[in-house]
């Protein structure tokens, strides 16, 4: 009784970690993200608030004059590039799949207003400010560019977004069907019978034949 209760326990236990794991995945969708120039952002990502990690990146951007349509798949991390934000919750930077030499690829940096959470919700994203492009790049990182160099140590020419927001759900895990019991059909359940019955009765025959005192 007590190895059940021990079982059953440890059941639910391992149910509630994952459980709580779960609800932490939210995924974020680019709602009405718009460039300055007319250019559009869309695509979602799923971030984890507990361990401030993404995945499921899918974020492009359509192309303008002169700037070409983009897609972005992976993060910067601080080890895959050096364009790193220490606050991944409320900023973050979305580059190609391939970050083995980003010299020339486009990149694109969301600031938000406020930090995500495993609530998810609406975020708007900082629209850019009324200054001179140095101070607003200073302040606000919710823009696209090319990089330098290979690890994306500084932005280039910036294409700033002008409005737009993310609106976060939480993920979703799908139920995992149960798994089937072979049963027997009926005819077979039958034939087993019939199989059974002998051995059962040749096993109590036996028994029988033993437990018998044997005759002085």
């Amino acid at each position: 009784m007590k190895t059940l209760l021990c079982a059953g326990a440890l059941a639910l236990a391992v149910g509630g970690f994952a459980s709580a794991a779960n609800a932490a995945l939210v995924q974020w969708t680019l709602t009405d993200v718009k460039f300055v120039d007319g250019g559009t952002a869309s695509g979602s990502y799923v971030f984890d608030a507990t361990t401030q990690t993404f995945s499921a990146i899918n974020v492009t951007a359509t192309s303008t004059e002169g700037i070409p349509a983009a897609s972005f798949s992976n993060t910067c991390d601080g080890s895959n590039c050096d364009a790193y934000l220490p606050d991944p919750a409320q900023n973050m930077i979305f580059v190609p799949a391939d970050t083995s030499d980003l010299t020339g690829k486009q990149v694109i940096l969301l600031d938000l207003q406020s930090p995500m959470t495993d609530a998810g919700g609406t975020i708007a994203i900082k629209p850019p400010e009324a200054e001179a492009a140095v101070t607003v790049a200073l302040r606000n990182k919710a823009f696209s560019t090319f990089c330098p160099d290979a690890t994306c140590s500084g932005p280039g020419a910036m294409r700033f977004i002008a409005s737009g927001e993310v609106v976060g759900r939480a993920v979703v895990v799908p139920a995992v069907a149960p798994t089937p019991v072979p049963t027997l059909a009926p005819w077979s359940l039958a034939l087993l019978s019939l199989v059974l019955a002998p051995i059962a009765w040749m096993q109590q025959r036996r028994q029988r034949a033993v437990a018998k005192p044997a005759r002085r």
